[in-house]
């Protein structure tokens, strides 16, 4: 999978867990600035669990602070 489409991808499940729509989502912006909260977060690991067919556990999630984060994580398990 190329690592644009899985930041195309993961962007659109940030941008629907996240309770403000209009923050502008940066790659390397922690989650914690952009006001994702614990049900968005949940929500978000969920989404990428479904779409990529992974089970990403709690120290993963953990490890997870910002959109590259979760782009490097996901790129590693489907490579």
């Amino acid at each position: 999978m190329e690592r644009q489409e899985v930041i195309e991808k993961l962007t659109g499940f940030l941008r629907k867990a996240l309770a403000k729509k209009d923050i502008e989502i940066q790659p390397d912006k922690p989650f914690s600035d952009l006001g994702l909260n614990s049900s968005g977060r949940l929500e978000f690991f969920t989404m990428i669990e479904d779409a990529f067919d992974l089970m990403l556990d709690e120290d993963e999630q953990d490890a997870i602070k910002c959109l590259n984060d979760a782009v490097e994580l996901v790129l590693s398990k489907v490579s």
